[in-house]
């Protein structure tokens, strides 16, 4: 765990607590169908953990879980985050989805402009 604060111009970054991968037993997101930063990691007590935004929670995540895949196997409880946004086999699967998923959006935002402003004939 990180803490960050600002001291006139300079950002300071000190490093709070250590956790081990393999200590850790489940990631709450609290609510998936909400756009928060708040989320619980359970160890063998619970935190309560605020990230940067919603976005960089779920990069967290999905980086976890990447982690013990790769390297522990071991079955992690990932609960109260949506699955389109955490799984690699997703529809919106890229090495930086968060930013993929917004140009998705944003791309077929435009098209429904595009075609709710054409005349019918």
């Amino acid at each position: 765990m990180v803490k960050h604060w600002r001291v006139d111009r300079e950002e300071k970054y000190e490093i709070v607590e250590k956790w081990f991968l393999k200590d850790l037993e489940m990631i709450d997101g609290k609510e998936a169908d909400t756009d928060n930063p708040y989320f619980d990691m359970h160890f063998h007590e619970v935190y309560h953990l605020e990230a940067y935004s919603c976005a960089s929670k779920y990069t967290f995540a999905r980086t976890l879980n990447k982690l013990n895949e790769t390297y522990l196997k071991k079955d992690l409880k990932i609960v109260n985050f949506d699955d389109t946004y955490l799984n690699d086999d997703s529809i919106w699967s890229s090495n930086n989805r968060d930013c993929l998923v917004l140009m998705r959006i944003c791309f077929y935002a435009s098209n429904l402009l595009c075609l709710s402003l054409c005349p019918l004939s």
